[in-house]
């Protein structure tokens, strides 16, 4: 886990990951943030009847523990499903 990091962010940031689950419920996916901080989501290709994953990439780094995301992608990441998950 990052250094002074936000628990209420990071809490925040579960709970939007909790929401993608319920919504999707199955496959394996990939959180981008491109350089402009713009955030998408990809199903990976393949695995449509997996159990609900999800990763997270930033700059070429792939995460696949969200404990390990920087604060400004974690805020990223909640808009984005604030936004697109309802």
């Amino acid at each position: 886990m990052p250094p002074n990091r936000d628990i209420n962010l990071l809490s925040q940031a579960k709970s939007a990951v909790a929401a993608l689950m319920h919504h999707y419920r199955h496959g394996a996916y990939r959180v981008i943030r491109d350089p402009e901080g713009v955030v998408s989501l990809w199903a990976i290709e393949g695995k449509a009847n997996a159990p609900f994953s999800i990763s997270f990439a930033d700059k070429g780094r792939v995460y696949n523990n969200i404990d390990d995301l920087p604060d400004h992608v974690l805020k990223s990441f909640i808009e984005y499903v604030r936004k697109s998950v309802r």
